[in-house]
């Protein structure tokens, strides 16, 4: 594994790379965002943190020193006990990163206003991720229930992978309307609750 700033340099150039050449012209983008990375962190050997760009926000895992990911298949789910609750990932290969296991929290991304937006809501998501709960009170497995809540739509499943649509160069047209305004919630609500 790379240091922290090496590496996450790394993800901003490539994702960078990325819009340019792949995302251009597709409706799904907020020309309001760009490509950064927030909180990346070291947490049990392996780094942690969340990235930003105009089509999704995902929290992005990646291998410790040592720690053999060869063997996991493209598109696998895992999970992974983090201090706030276990989350779902999915294992991926980037080009130029290598592998690495994501987990969604926003796609698209029309919800946020400007950058700031974006980087306030990655950086509570990160704050908040890693403060230790003993007991998580909800289904530790409903990945989609987080970017659900945040919009209003309780019932409504969040399935796009932001990484899935880079590949492919999706170019289908989102014609769903999200609310720019911030979204304030309990803690619990933040990382997968839901409140009675």
């Amino acid at each position: 594994m790379q240091d922290l700033s090496s590496m996450t340099q790394q993800i901003e150039t490539v994702f960078k790379r990325i819009e340019r050449e792949q995302m251009q012209d597709i409706p799904i983008l907020n020309p309001a965002l760009q490509v950064e990375t927030i909180g990346f962190q070291v947490y049990q050997g392996r780094l942690i943190g969340v990235l930003i760009t105009p089509w999704m926000m995902n929290l992005m895992l990646f291998p410790a020193e040592g720690e053999d990911w060869s063997e996991l298949k493209l598109g696998d789910k895992q999970y992974h006990r983090l201090p706030a609750n276990e989350y779902r990932f999915m294992v991926n290969e980037i080009d130029q990163i290598g592998l690495c296991q994501t987990h969604p929290i926003y796609s698209p991304m029309h919800e946020f206003m400007n950058q700031e937006h974006a980087m306030a809501a990655a950086e509570s998501f990160m704050k908040t991720l890693m403060i230790e709960v003993e007991e998580p009170e909800t289904d530790p497995h409903d990945e989609a229930l987080l970017g659900r809540i945040l919009r209003g739509e309780e019932s409504v499943e969040v399935e796009m992978d932001g990484f899935a649509l880079a590949e492919a160069k999706c170019k289908q047209q989102s014609g769903e309307e999200l609310s720019a305004e911030p979204v304030h919630l309990s803690r619990r609500a933040f990382l997968g609750g839901r409140d009675s």
